[in-house]
């Protein structure tokens, strides 16, 4: 995801997605398990993006190096607005179920002529609690898109559609992946990227996937119109199983292009102390 993309994306829409119906405490929290865990803390692209992630008492807090927002409210315990520190003309308002699971992301603010806008994002969920479809509102897309997901045995998407010019297309399928722990599970900080995750493969056809993932994509396929981009994916993993770093290539029209992003969890750091 560029740095363009992400100011245009601060401007024109937002949204997150849901909380898992386990968690019975509301709000945005880490859930990662205690024993052999591990809870993501940064992440560095080679495009230039790197993202920290502040917790308290295991609530996020700041998403450091994110132009979208950065900083999240509570209101009794839960998770009810996120907006920019540099620029509050926006903000992000979430509406939870009667089982905590996010229904609803709204994006309101002021335009550059200070007239109020709001852009409403609808979510479901599946019987396990997963997300089932995604609606999205705002100005950069013709009305509404729908988009739905299919998953493995294992939890991770197989496949992402989206209802464009009057059909259902398949946009994302993951081919494959590997047995080993992605860098976002069991965390709600994947949830909140999710959202992200779905406005880009629409937009420049990034594959973001690991967001919400078990495990790790090995090979990727998204299609764009009648383009289609290919990924390829070779990972070195930490002593807990969790990803270090992701050498990757995207290819579209037969011209690779290699990548590359690394992650820091809280386990690295302990290690280090050790």
């Amino acid at each position: 995801m560029t740095r363009n993309f992400l100011i245009i994306c601060l401007l024109v829409a937002v949204g997150i997605s849901g909380c898992s119906k386990k968690d019975k405490k509301l709000g945005i929290e880490d859930t990662t398990p205690t024993q052999n865990g591990c809870k993501i803390l940064a992440n560095t692209r080679s495009d230039g993006q790197s993202y920290q992630y502040v917790f308290s008492n295991n609530k996020l807090q700041n998403i450091l190096g994110f132009n979208d927002f950065d900083t999240f409210e509570y209101t009794n315990g839960k998770i009810t607005k996120a907006y920019n520190s540099k620029n509050k003309n926006a903000s992000i308002f979430f509406n939870f179920d009667a089982n905590n699971l996010l229904k609803t992301i709204t994006f309101e603010g002021k335009d550059s002529q200070g007239k109020f806008f709001s852009y409403p994002t609808t979510i479901t969920h599946n019987n396990i609690n997963k997300i089932d479809r995604l609606i999205l509102s705002w100005p950069t897309f013709a009305g509404k898109v729908e988009t739905k997901f299919s998953y493995d045995a294992a939890g991770n998407v197989k496949y992402i559609s989206a209802y464009l010019d009057g059909e259902w297309q398949t946009i994302l399928e993951n081919t494959k992946f590997d047995d080993k722990i992605s860098p976002y599970k069991n965390q709600q900080l994947g949830q909140i990227l999710s959202y992200y995750m779905v406005y880009s493969l629409l937009g420049p056809g990034y594959n973001f996937t690991h967001y919400i993932n078990a495990n790790n994509v090995l090979e990727a396929t998204v299609k764009k119109g009648n383009e289609k981009i290919y990924y390829s994916y070779d990972y070195k993993y930490n002593a807990q199983g969790y990803p270090s770093e992701v050498n990757y290539t995207k290819t579209i029209n037969n011209r690779p292009a290699p990548a590359a992003e690394k992650f820091t969890y809280d386990c690295d750091a302990q290690a280090v102390q050790k």
